[in-house]
């Protein structure tokens, strides 16, 4: 549970680092940097953990896994993520963030009930969503910031999608292989996509200031360290439990986009956040009718007794 509060903290991290370096880089640009400055540290990082001879004879199923889930998490999610951080407060993208997708999905992969209360959270929680977009106007036009709250949502969903494919791998390798692979196939495709769209090559600042760069450092040690805590969280923990947690990036949105940028949340905003917040906790917390009574009401097994010791007298006889 520990690595799913600090997976939700750098979650926010990496939507500041995301809103800064959208001054310096297109989305493409700083997205495939942080990517291979990811891939770089996780391979002196994981080193030990990666078996290079067992990539190699990976099969097609497994490299058509990694090639799913890297479109989903890197050329749709997080472009799409980084692009709202430019467009939306932090504090908005992190709120939407806390949607219940990974929730949601967990319920439908597992073949849980569907309940009436578990939809009214749902759609509890598309209405927190419309409030943050009420609050820059996103419901009436297309605004930068509606613009934001639109891609954000779709980044989650792609992200969410993502997120739980985890059990989809083989059991072939392992988190760190996964990992690595992920995260240098991301770098290699969203570098190709933004060299097609004609970005060129990212451009040194003239000033010489190297903040920009080192945020893509730390935004990169960040990138390799979330996919990896993704891979091994999804694979020990529930879904429906890791979305509860992963609300908590909401909250960090809000501390962070207070501190770094000034960006003071509204009431609509704040009433928007608590019902995606809300809506998610009670999503996960929901339980089936059979499993609302208390253990300890419910009817234990008769057990047999076992027989008192023979005394010792009738022993000797």
């Amino acid at each position: 549970m520990a690595v799913l509060v600090l997976l939700a903290l750098s979650f926010a991290l990496l939507t500041v680092l995301a809103r800064y370096l959208g001054t310096g880089f297109t989305v493409a640009q700083q997205v495939y940097l942080r990517s291979a400055v990811a891939f770089a540290i996780g391979a002196c990082a994981l080193s030990r953990s990666i078996r290079w001879r067992v990539v190699l004879r990976v099969s097609l199923r497994e490299w058509g896994v990694i090639a799913v889930r890297m479109a989903l998490m890197y050329m749709i999610g997080t472009v799409l993520y980084s692009k709202a951080a430019t467009l939306a407060p932090v504090g908005d993208v992190s709120f939407i963030a806390a949607l219940p997708f990974v929730s949601a999905f967990g319920l439908m992969l597992r073949r849980v009930r569907v309940t009436g209360t578990r939809m009214l959270y749902v759609l509890g929680s598309a209405a927190g969503a419309a409030l943050l977009s009420l609050s820059g106007g996103g419901l009436t036009s297309l605004s930068s910031v509606g613009q934001g709250d639109l891609l954000a949502l779709i980044a989650m969903f792609a992200l969410a999608v993502g997120y739980i494919g985890r059990p989809w791998h083989d059991g072939t390798l392992n988190n760190a292989e996964i990992t690595e692979l992920t995260v240098g196939a991301g770098a290699v495709c969203v570098a190709l996509l933004s060299l097609a769209h004609g970005e060129g090559l990212p451009r040194l600042e003239t000033d010489g200031s190297m903040l920009p760069w080192i945020a893509v450092i730390v935004g990169g040690a960040l990138n390799v360290l979330n996919l990896f805590l993704i891979n091994y969280a999804f694979e020990h923990v529930d879904p429906v439990r890791a979305g509860n947690l992963l609300t908590l990036e909401s909250v960090w949105g809000l501390v962070f986009g207070l501190a770094f940028f000034g960006q003071v949340p509204s009431l609509w905003e704040l009433a928007g956040g608590a019902v995606i917040v809300g809506c998610a906790v009670g999503l996960n917390s929901a339980r089936d009718p059979d499993e609302s009574e208390p253990s300890a009401l419910r009817p234990a097994r008769a057990r047999p007794r076992p027989h008192p010791p023979e005394p010792v007298s009738s022993r000797r006889k």
